[in-house]
């Protein structure tokens, strides 16, 4: 099957139709990671739940629902969009970050399994929901490599309870606090199974100091391809650990996945117009309608994405910054090598499906992009 990703004129097509700044979503390309997933999940006693933060628009959410897939939120109005777009309360798992207590009490009104990440909450719950049993997510102080920025299961990561605070627990559980399931989530991109293998030994350890759960959420982190090399997280062997792990654990479990950025990455480009070519002192600056304010993860990970001038198909032979149009530093690429660029030519950024528009802003005043979904039923604009 051709990848739609290198069908120069479809995208060109919707360029002209749309204008830019314009995100393009494949849903076959969404459909295809799914399936990559559940074929290396298919042995486990697993549940798949979309983080929903990665690409929150409602007809991506539509099709994480019609493939069986449940979500993960980490607010209100996430909650309040999956409850719209057609998941039951019970395909929606709660998992905030230092949340108010209003926002606790909506989730619990609304019997949303919610993952505690500090004991600080428990006196909260056993006042309040004294027969609801919650998660705790649980920090088990793995460091990986990368960008920190996208590491949440460290020594000094704000994410989770960390696991020396077992004491704690216990003290409350003495007291009714009831748990049914555990959570962790070691961070992004994370680049080998043995580095998500460190956190999954911390958690199911911390597992045997429960009498039985009902599932432990192992979170995502799983890596993506952006660039030519760049291999993904070998799955198969990473299920067969998991096994492994289970098989040793004293009562049956489950085991829950949260991939985001997994499912929709690939499955998104931002397709962006150049306004200038502008020569620097030692450098030539292609000048495009967009910027951090559409796609921060350049600037804010520090992450490559690939980039390719739809509008010429010579070879890649001369080299840019591709930096955008707002009174900051906002450099898509330094040094890349493009074919030649020339005003009104059409770059396409790879790899913007995840954390794009879900993290875009109006800064400077300016517009947030379109967004257009291509799928067996044709082009069309989607509404955030």
């Amino acid at each position: 099957m051709k990848n739609p990703l290198n069908d120069t004129d479809l995208l060109i097509k919707i360029t002209k139709k749309y204008s830019t700044p314009v995100y393009v979503y494949f849903e076959d390309i969404i459909k295809r990671q799914i399936h990559k997933l559940q074929t290396a999940f298919q042995k486990l006693p697993y549940e798949i739940h979309y983080a929903m933060k990665a690409n929150e628009n409602p007809e991506i959410l539509k099709i994480m629902h019609q493939n069986g897939l449940g979500v993960d939120a980490v607010s209100i109005n996430e909650i309040k969009r999956a409850l719209t777009v057609g998941f039951a309360k019970e395909k929606i798992i709660y998992t905030p970050s230092c949340p108010s207590e209003n926002e606790l009490k909506f989730a619990f009104d609304r019997q949303i399994h919610t993952h505690i990440g500090g004991t600080e909450y428990f006196d909260f719950v056993i006042n309040n929901y004294p027969d609801t049993a919650i998660g705790l997510r649980i920090n088990p102080g793995n460091h990986i490599g990368g960008n920190q920025k996208i590491a949440t299961g460290h020594n000094n990561s704000k994410f989770g309870i960390p696991v020396n605070q077992l004491d704690i627990i216990n003290k409350y559980i003495d007291k009714g606090l009831k748990i049914d399931s555990l959570h962790l989530h070691t961070g992004s991109d994370v680049k080998t199974w043995q580095d998500l293998a460190r956190s999954i030994d911390v958690i199911f350890e911390f597992a045997k100091h429960f009498n039985q759960l009902k599932y432990i959420d192992l979170g995502s982190g799983f890596k993506v391809k952006y660039q030519a090399g760049d291999t993904e997280i070998a799955l198969k062997a990473y299920a067969d650990y998991i096994q492994s792990k289970i098989d040793a654990l004293a009562y049956p479990i489950r085991i829950k996945f949260e991939p985001g950025k997994f499912l929709v990455s690939d499955a998104g480009v931002l397709l962006v117009k150049v306004n200038v070519v502008k020569q620097g002192f030692d450098k030539k600056f292609a000048g495009v309608n967009s910027g951090f304010h559409h796609f921060i993860r350049p600037m804010y990970y520090d992450t490559y994405h690939e980039i390719i001038n739809l509008s010429n198909k010579e070879s890649a032979t001369e080299k840019y910054d591709v930096v955008g149009v707002l009174c900051e530093e906002d450099t898509f690429a330094h040094n890349r090598y493009l074919s030649p660029v020339k005003k009104g030519d059409i770059l396409m950024i790879r790899n913007a499906g995840a954390y794009g528009y879900s993290m875009s802003s109006i800064y400077n005043l300016r517009d947030k992009p379109k967004e257009v979904l291509v799928s067996m039923s044709g082009i069309k604009l989607i509404e955030n």
